[in-house]
Formats: C-alpha cells, structure tokens, sequence
C-alpha cells in the first residue's frame, strides 16, 4: 500500500518538533540559565528562519497555481524556477519562484515577486530596523547594536542606501486630536552641523500644547521640525506643522524666539496675532556680558547688577534697564566691543517681546527650552559627533527619521514604505 504523501504543514510540523526536541535534548547540558537563554534565542532565529521559509514556499506556489501570467495577448511561456535570496530578521531566506519569458517580445517576468516585495534583497522589516537604529546612532554602532540583536551583518554602505530611500520623502504632518482647545507654543531656534560645504545652519521649530491655567506643568504632545534651508522655505515647513498642531483654532498662540531677525520676520508672517516672547535665557545672558563689563567678570558687583537688571524686566522695567546701558555708555563705561550700546540697542529693538510680567500673569511660559532641547536630541546627539561630515541628502534623510521617531509618526513612515515597495 502506498504511503500517503505528507502535506506541506505535515512536514513544516515535523521540522519544527524536530528542531524542539534537539534544544530539549541539549537544554539537559546548559550549565545556567544564561546558557539556556542563549540556546533558545539561537532555537528561535533557526525555526523562524525555517517557518518563514515554508510559509514563503507555500504562498508562493499557491499563488503560480493560478497560471501564468499574459503578456502580448498570450500567456507567458514557463521558462525555469530560479531561486531569490533576501536578507531578513531572522538571516537569510531562499525562496524558489518561476521564471516567465514572453515568446513575442522577449520580456521576462517572476510574477511571485509582487507579492514578495523582495526587490531590494532586504525584508520591510529589516529595512524598518536599520532605518529605527541609524536615525538614532551612528552606522557603525546601529549595525554593531542589529549585530548583537539579530544576529543580522549589513555593510555600512548598505544601510546608507537603505536611510536614503527610507526618509528621502519628508512626511506630511497629521492633525492632532487636542488641536481645537488648546493654547499653542511655537518656539525657534537655530543650530548648526558640519555638511561638505562647511558649517550650516539647521532651522528648528517646536510646537506643543499649553495649559496657561496651570503653566506649572509640562509641555503637551510636542512636536518638531527642522531642515537646511532658507527662513523663507522653512517658514513653509514649520507653517505645516503648526497647521497640524490647530494653529488657526488654538485659543492663543504665542511664539518663543532669541534674538535672530528671521526668527521673529518669521513669526510675525506666519503668527500675526500670537504674543511675542523673547527667550528669558537669551536676555539674561546679555545682560551678564554688559554687568561684566561694568564691574569684571566673577565679581559681587557684576551679580548684584545683573540682579537688579533682571528684577527690573520681571516688573515691566525695560525701558528702565535700557535707559540704565545708555547712561553707562556716556559714563565712558563701554568697551571696544560696543558691548553696553549693543545690550541696549538689543532691549529697544524688543521692547514689546520683554513684557515679562504680562506674560507670566497670563500663564505664558517665557524659556525656549524645549526647541533648545530639541536643537540636543534632534540634531546636535546625531549631526555634532566627532569627525562626522554630511551630504544634505544623506543628513536631510536622517533627520527626516529621527523626526518622524520624535514626533509619533512613525507607524506613518513604515506605512509609506509598504506602499512604495
């Protein structure tokens, strides 16, 4: 009597218990229980491995079951199987697949490759896991960490190629669902990066939620965006974001800024009516320069007019301290910088952005904290390491990840790259 031949999942079943009863059998000779993890993490990738195989086997010669494809108004002619190797999670995977060649025309085609999405020899997911670790580390480190991991190999060449297409699309930033009844802070700033051509700028907006009946807590679902480019171009970029972040329905606005003309040209176009704050931080530290210049650095004195400066801001006393810098300056105090006279052309060209007491008993905050902050995680923890230097493209790639990590859109990006594969 002829034995019945077994079914796919008949022998996919017998591997695996085969494969289980191999790591039982050896589990009796783990010396601890680290041993016995590291036998089963290595028993996992194996059987992975084994199954995604099957699975991929299975799918694939269901789906060439359906006939051939067409093409030139015949079908194609069944030329050979040949067999594709793709680089995944669980290592290497080799999938047999037919092979069609068009008697007309001469076109060929291996129809199981739609479905498989293998174009690039590398798996979605491996893909996902390279792009998730460089957007964070350098290459060389994110390739040591999937390494160590996943047991996974890649040349750094590889994974450039894979960042590149991964975040060369900038995405498109969604609605927030707290957009309609909050208040909004758009805080910029600007910090640099060392690309081929030298040092750079990198404009960086920050935008979150804000609760001024109680401004003791902290900022809610923040939100960032950056780029290399003119104020012009990035007033568009940060427009978008603000937009997402219900800028046209908050209760009120208020933009957060240093010095840079561009920053307030730029909040003035795009937040007519939102309160302008200068960064308390900034102004403090100008007034440290003009008291050292008074009274020397480190002394009793330079403190105790600093102190007496920033008490006077805090009150609604700009005018006061201005006024203060200039008598200073025709006392003949000022330096060969022009430090006292730029301090306090500094505060007259800000007057109406020092209304600290104002903004504090309206529950505005008055640091720039959070888009410093983000000038760190956002750029400077991935852009500023040692000896490292950029293409735009490759930098503008990175940091398009790193913003989509940052910002919660993640789930966005992997969905975008599943659709373009």
């Amino acid at each position: 009597m002829i034995a019945q031949q077994q079914s796919p999942w008949e022998q996919l079943a017998q591997q695996v218990v085969g494969e289980v009863r191999q790591v039982w059998e050896a589990a009796e000779h783990a010396g601890s229980a680290e041993q016995l993890e590291q036998m089963v993490l290595e028993w996992r990738t194996q059987v992975g491995k084994l199954v995604m195989e099957a699975l991929c086997r299975e799918a694939v010669e269901r789906r060439e079951r359906a006939g051939a494809p067409v093409c030139c108004g015949v079908r194609m002619d069944h030329h050979s199987r040949r067999a594709k190797t793709v680089l995944t999670l669980l290592g290497a995977v080799r999938v047999v697949r037919r092979y069609y060649r068009c008697l007309r025309c001469g076109r060929s085609r291996f129809p199981a490759d739609g479905w498989l999405g293998w174009e690039s020899g590398f798996s979605h997911h491996l893909q996902e896991a390279v792009a998730w670790e460089c957007s964070l580390l350098p290459y060389r480190e994110a390739l040591g960490s999937l390494q160590k991991l996943a047991g996974v190999e890649l040349s750094v060449l590889g994974a450039e190629r894979m960042v590149a297409r991964w975040g060369k699309q900038e995405l498109a930033p969604a609605p927030y669902a707290e957009r309609v009844d909050k208040d909004l802070v758009i805080q910029i700033d600007g910090t640099t990066a060392h690309l081929e051509e030298g040092w750079r700028e990198i404009k960086l907006g920050a935008c979150f939620s804000w609760d001024r009946e109680a401004p003791e807590r902290e900022p809610e679902a923040v939100s960032y965006t950056a780029d290399w480019e003119s104020a012009e171009e990035f007033g568009e970029t940060l427009w978008q974001e603000a937009l997402a972040r219900g800028a046209p329905t908050a209760r009120a606005q208020a933009v957060i800024g240093d010095g840079a003309p561009w920053v307030w040209e730029l909040a003035g176009y795009l937040f007519p009516h939102a309160t302008q704050i200068l960064d308390w931080y900034h102004v403090s530290e100008h007034l440290w320069a003009a008291a050292r210049v008074v009274h020397g650095e480190g002394s009793e004195e330079t403190k105790g007019l600093v102190e007496c400066w920033k008490s006077q801001l805090r009150e609604g006393f700009s005018e006061g301290v201005e006024e203060h810098l200039r008598e200073l300056v025709a006392a003949g105090y000022d330096d060969a910088e022009a430090t006292l006279r730029k301090c306090a052309d500094y505060l007259q060209t800000h007057q109406s952005r020092l209304r600290y007491h104002l903004f504090e008993a309206t529950g505005w905050p008055t640091g720039s904290g959070v888009v410093e902050g983000g000038c760190k995680h956002v750029v400077g923890m991935r852009f500023k390491r040692k000896s490292t230097r950029w293409t735009k493209q490759g930098a503008r790639a990175v940091l398009h990840l790193r913003l989509d990590r940052l910002n919660g859109r993640w789930q966005t990006r992997c969905d975008l790259m599943r659709k373009a594969a």
